[in-house]
């Protein structure tokens, strides 16, 4: 009897995935509307529907030829995962560092080696451990079947970057491009340079993952990024199936509360994982030096309210002055940040949880976290919400007091997931594209500092270096793997 309905299984899975190409290829179009800044973009855009169509077979294909393996031991895997993740910290270094081109080849060969089986042992733990966190859903007509939905797939890849654009008189995402990844510098440079020619502000920024299916995980990142990357686009993926995840395309306050559930609920998820199986590299270690009383957070969001005055007032070059000398102010103080434009509080304030937002939801997105009891309480009542209205009124059920006790599962988290209306664009995509409907990839936030220090001149701009989230608090430390 379990035979027909792994069967009809396997097919919702396909029509899911035939979902995410058939999205993609219809979001992703190529921009023949003779606009110049879709000119700007198509010309270095990023092939969705593309990467589909070699990386969806490559990866279910590989799933069906292993079906029928023994497996590793959880000791080899481990000493595999702990071998992939020395060979990412070495890549990074020696592409960035390096001239020894024959150590790069060969690094990268012994990478490659592995990619298949490390992101099939990862999705495995990071998918047995959200099953047992409660928080997967069995399709219709599966209910008594211990089958695992939205499958959690992804692929160590290069991400895409992202030209985000903003008017110069206000702050808004107005549009967004997915471009392609390893863009060199001169050709990031054009492309902003080109887009503000019609009188906008524009950013390039780098991108920590998309969801499309399977998900873009950057392949070099860290280990813990790397599970909090995969944990955050599979939400995306799951909250399709709910009212937050359905209106995503809405913009405006329902993109903003999907990106900063996915954001709290991602972040708190990795640690919960990295604490059961343990972290394959030691944690870092404690800063050297006298503390710096330099507070980031407090610093950029100061920021973010004098030129929100400015704009409004109709300073629009002297709010572009103010941003640019306090980028340099932040270099100053070991945080480097390419560029502080319009566009990239435009495009990083819509994650209401980092420094660049003013945007109220964040902290209510806290409250609501901090009453749920726990994180898979807190995504089970956010799942439901489509406006920060639906946020108040949730709140509103639990009044604040010294021991609030956690907000129940009321009608907000209740009941059947929604069927989506439309063909599901699965992706960790941060940002719609008003004009042409595409969704944008999210760009990680991270605990650590934008980077420690600016690159040479005449050199790229380091990976993450476009990151809204800067601190200088040192990780807490995690067992050594094999530590379930």
């Amino acid at each position: 009897m379990r035979r027909p309905f792994v069967a009809a299984y396997l097919g919702l899975l396909a029509i899911f995935a035939a979902a995410a190409v058939t999205g993609g290829a219809l979001l992703f179009r190529d921009l023949s509307s003779g606009d110049p800044i879709d000119a700007v973009a198509n010309r270095n855009a990023y092939d969705v529907l593309g990467w589909e169509l070699r990386h969806f077979p490559q990866k279910w294909l590989y799933k069906l030829a292993t079906a029928f393996d023994a497996g590793k031991s959880q000791a080899e895997e481990d000493a595999l995962i702990r071998r992939y993740f020395e060979l990412a910290a070495d890549l990074r270094v020696l592409e960035r560092d390096s001239n020894d081109a024959d150590a790069l080849a060969e690094a990268r060969r012994e990478r490659d080696a592995i990619e298949n089986d490390i992101e099939e042992v990862l999705e495995r733990r990071i998918s047995d451990f959200l099953r047992d966190e409660e928080l997967v859903m069995n399709p219709p007509l599966f209910s008594n079947i211990d089958l695992f939905f939205p499958p959690l797939d992804f692929e160590l890849d290069r991400p895409p970057k992202v030209l985000a654009v903003s008017p110069r008189d206000h702050i808004e995402l107005d549009r967004s491009y997915l471009l392609a990844p390893g863009l060199e510098p001169e050709t990031v440079a054009a492309v902003e340079s080109e887009t503000e020619e019609v009188g906008v502000s524009a950013l390039v920024v780098n991108t920590g993952g998309v969801a499309t299916y399977p998900s873009v995980i950057p392949e070099l990142d860290p280990y813990r990024d790397v599970v909090e990357t995969a944990i955050h686009e599979w939400l995306h993926q799951y909250l399709a199936f709910y009212p937050l995840g359905r209106n995503y395309f809405r913009g405006g306050e329902t993109r903003t509360l999907n990106e900063t559930v996915a954001n709290l609920a991602g972040d708190e998820l990795a640690d919960l994982f990295v604490e059961r199986y343990g972290s394959p590299s030691p944690p870092p270690s404690p800063p050297t030096g006298t503390p710096s009383d330099f507070d980031f957070r407090a610093a950029m969001r100061t920021v973010r309210l004098r030129v929100e005055e400015l704009l409004a007032q109709g300073q629009v070059e002297e709010a572009e002055r103010l941003m640019g000398e306090k980028r340099d102010a932040f270099e100053e103080q070991g945080f480097y940040i390419r560029r502080i434009n319009q566009a990239y509080f435009a495009f990083f304030g819509s994650y209401a949880d980092t420094p660049s937002s003013i945007d109220p939801i964040g902290p209510k997105l806290q409250r609501l976290r901090d009453r749920a009891g726990s994180v898979t309480g807190f995504v089970r009542l956010a799942r439901a919400l489509t406006s920060e209205a639906d946020l108040d009124r949730l709140l509103a059920e639990a009044q604040p007091s010294p021991a609030a006790p956690p907000l129940a599962a009321s009608a907000y988290a209740t009941g059947r997931p929604d069927t989506p209306a439309a063909p599901i664009p699965a992706r960790r995509s941060r940002l719609p594209n008003p004009k042409a409907g595409s969704p944008l990839p999210r760009t990680r936030r991270t605990s650590s500092p934008c980077h420690p220090a600016p690159p040479s001149p005449g050199s790229a701009a380091p990976a993450g270096a476009d990151s809204p989230e800067c601190g200088t608090g040192a990780a807490s430390p995690a067992p050594a793997l094999s530590a379930q």
